[in-house]
């Protein structure tokens, strides 16, 4: 079972066990915490035991009218998660969505690129956008980690992106790097 499966249960248990001792006005200000998208489900307990260097952040929901196919995979220190439009495809034409986690640059946003539009993410949490070659991004620091959201633009639109990258910068990650 994956520890975000666990953590899920013992929050429940714990909500149901506070709630039958007393009354059910108190449990609205429980904070609840939501999982990673439905569509990540195939991959989450490989990702919650993975040895990974930086925290991973996924989003609570993927907008998309197609199936989508999870996989992940580690080059040089990043952490590289793709959705695809068909089982074990590595082209690009299949790429619907692309996210990337890797050490915080040393300047951030890269100083002087002027392909950036900044996006506010929630949380203190300053994001960029950027659209060219019929993809676009949401790139964002947190926590010493660059995360990079990326998108074919005619399978998402920029408030799609953005919609989940803010729900990536407000959940807690999946794993977190060994100490």
């Amino acid at each position: 079972m994956s520890s975000v499966k666990r953590g899920f249960n013992q929050i429940f248990k714990f909500g149901v066990g506070l709630g039958l001792g007393v009354s059910s006005g108190l449990l609205v200000g429980l904070p609840v915490l939501a999982a990673p998208a439905p569509v990540f489900e195939p991959i989450l307990e490989d990702l919650s035991t993975a040895p990974v260097a930086h925290p991973i952040r996924l989003p609570t929901s993927v907008p998309s009218d197609v199936e989508l196919y999870p996989s992940a995979t580690q080059h040089f220190g990043i952490l590289v998660l793709r959705l695809v439009t068909a089982p074990d495809c590595e082209d690009a034409s299949c790429l619907g969505l692309n996210i990337a986690v890797t050490a915080e640059p040393p300047y951030w946003p890269p100083p002087g690129d002027n392909t950036l539009t900044p996006v506010d993410l929630g949380n203190d949490i300053q994001g960029y956008s950027s659209e060219g070659g019929g993809f676009g991004a949401v790139q964002w620091v947190q926590d010493g980690s660059l995360y990079a959201l990326s998108y074919k633009v005619d399978m998402f639109s920029l408030e799609d992106a953005i919609a989940m990258a803010t729900s990536m910068v407000s959940e807690p990650p999946v794993t977190t790097p060994p100490q």
